[in-house]
C-alpha cells in the first residue's frame, strides 16, 4: 500500500510538471494558427492590390455589409473581411445573391453572415463557430441574422479615431451625395471608403500596419465585437493605434478600438508589405502611433479629435 501510494505521488508530481509544458505548446500551436490567418491575409490584400493597383476598402459603417455586385472600392459597403473572401479562396461565399433582386440579396447577406469563416478567428480566443448577434442597430442591407460569425482581426484605421456621421448614408443611392466628413481623412491603410495605394503609404510597406489583432473582453460582447465581421468600418473590424490605445491583452475591462490578443505577450500583425509580426504589448506608445500611420514622415501627435476614445 506505501509503496502504490509513493506511486500515485510520483505520477502526480510528473503530471503537475508537464501540465504547464503541454498548455505552452497547445498556445504555440494556436498561435501559429493565428499567425498563419494574418499571412494569408496579408497575403489577399498584396493579390487584391496586384489585381486593381490598390488595397480593398474599408466598407461604408458598421450598419452596412458586404454586396457582390459593387465591386471593392468605394462603392462597396461591406468591409475589409468581405473584400478579401475571393483571395482566400472563398469566392463563392462572395458572391452570393450576385445578380439578384435586392430582397434576394438581403437575405443572401444573411446567409453569408451566419456561414463562419475559419480564416476569421484566433483560436486562443475561440473556436470558428457562430456567436451571439447582440448589435443594437440592424444592417441595412441584409435580412437579420442571429447567430453570426465574428473575427478576431480588425483593419488599421489610423492613428486618429474617426467615424462616419449618422453610420453612412441611409440607401446605397446616397453614398455619393452623402457628407462623410472626417471619416476620409483617416490615416490608416483600410477604413471608411478607403482606395489607398501602395505608393501612398509613404513611411514604407514594412513599417505600417495593416491588419491587426483585435482586444476583446474575456467575458461576453463588448460593442467591438458585438456584429459580424463582413461589416463596413466600425470598431467590430476596424481599430486605432492613437498613444491612448495600446496594444493590450483581452480582459474584463471593455477597449473596443485597440488592438490586443487572447495570447500573452503580444499580438500579431500583418503589415502593409504582406509580413507578420509579433508587437508587444509594452511597445512605445508613439512607436506604435506611427505604426498605423502611413504617411506621417516624423509629424508629432495630431490634434485630438472629439471622438471618445
Amino acid at each position: 500500500m506505501v509503496e502504490l501510494l509513493v506511486v500515485i505521488a510520483i505520477i502526480g508530481i510528473l503530471v503537475a510538471l508537464l501540465l504547464p509544458a503541454v498548455q505552452a505548446a497547445r498556445e504555440a500551436a494556436r498561435r501559429g494558427a493565428c499567425q498563419s490567418n494574418l499571412r494569408q491575409l496579408g497575403l489577399a490584400m498584396q493579390t487584391h492590390h496586384d489585381a486593381f493597383g490598390r488595397f480593398p476598402t474599408g466598407g461604408w459603417s458598421h450598419v452596412w455589409t458586404g454586396d457582390p455586385d459593387r465591386g471593392s472600392g468605394r462603392d462597396q459597403p461591406g468591409g475589409w473581411l468581405y473584400n478579401l473572401l475571393p483571395y482566400v479562396e472563398e469566392q463563392a461565399l462572395h458572391d452570393l445573391g450576385q445578380g439578384l433582386p435586392p430582397t434576394v440579396k438581403q437575405v443572401a447577406a444573411a446567409e453569408l453572415a451566419q456561414t463562419p469563416i475559419a480564416i476569421s478567428t484566433c483560436p486562443s480566443r475561440r473556436a470558428v463557430a457562430l456567436y451571439p448577434y447582440t448589435g443594437t442597430q440592424p444592417v441595412r442591407n441584409a435580412e437579420p441574422a442571429d447567430p453570426v460569425m465574428k473575427v478576431d482581426y480588425a483593419a488599421s484605421a489610423g492613428d486618429r479615431v474617426v467615424a462616419a456621421p449618422d453610420q453612412g448614408p441611409r440607401t446605397l443611392d446616397e453614398a455619393d451625395a452623402f457628407d462623410w466628413g472626417e471619416a476620409l481623412t483617416a490615416t490608416g491603410v483600410l477604413y471608411t471608403r478607403s482606395e489607398v495605394r501602395l505608393a501612398q503609404v509613404t513611411d514604407g510597406s514594412s513599417h505600417t500596419y495593416a491588419i491587426g489583432e483585435k482586444r476583446c473582453i474575456t467575458d461576453g460582447y463588448d460593442w467591438g465585437d458585438d456584429q459580424h465581421g463582413l461589416v463596413g468600418h466600425g470598431n467590430d473590424v476596424s481599430r486605432y493605434t492613437h498613444p491612448d490605445l495600446p496594444p493590450e491583452a483581452d480582459s474584463p475591462e471593455p477597449k473596443p478600438k485597440s488592438f490586443g490578443s487572447a495570447h500573452p505577450g503580444g499580438c500579431y500583425f500583418a503589415w502593409a508589405d504582406g509580413s507578420v509580426r509579433l508587437i508587444a504589448y509594452d511597445i512605445d506608445p508613439d512607436t506604435h502611433r506611427r505604426n498605423g500611420h502611413r504617411a506621417d514622415a516624423g509629424d508629432e501627435l495630431p490634434p485630438a479629435d472629439e471622438t471618445p476614445l
